[in-house]
């Protein structure tokens, strides 16, 4: 009986170690994005899964290239604070590039790793 008690302590504990371990290791992306922009360059160093990054300081300060060195597909958005209908999804290697028309401009201001 007192056997089958540890045993089932020692499961329990083991179970839970791997749940918090595979936990802590899918919360941040590996890499760095590369935030390009008319005002100078910047680098968001592993980001946070789900968390939104705003890229713009402004009305019409965003930027016009992202480029994603991470481990994981990341979205961005016109908006700021990750709002837009349709983000763009960048994979993993690949550089997003937002309008650069005389008309309406539209200025990346926000990602989040997905």
């Amino acid at each position: 009986m007192r056997t089958t008690r540890r045993r089932a302590s020692v499961i329990a504990a083991l179970s839970a170690a791997a749940l918090f371990a595979g936990a802590g290791a899918a919360q941040a992306a590996t890499g760095y994005v590369d935030v390009h922009g008319i005002n100078g360059e910047g680098n968001v160093t592993n980001p946070k899964n789900g968390k939104c990054y705003n890229v713009s300081d402004g009305y019409n300060s965003g930027r016009l290239l992202m480029t994603n060195h991470t481990d994981r597909t990341i979205k961005v958005y016109y908006a700021p604070d990750c709002k837009s209908e349709k983000p763009a999804v960048v994979k993993p290697g690949a550089t997003y590039r937002a309008s650069e028309s005389w008309g309406f401009i539209f200025y990346s201001r926000s990602f989040e790793v997905v």
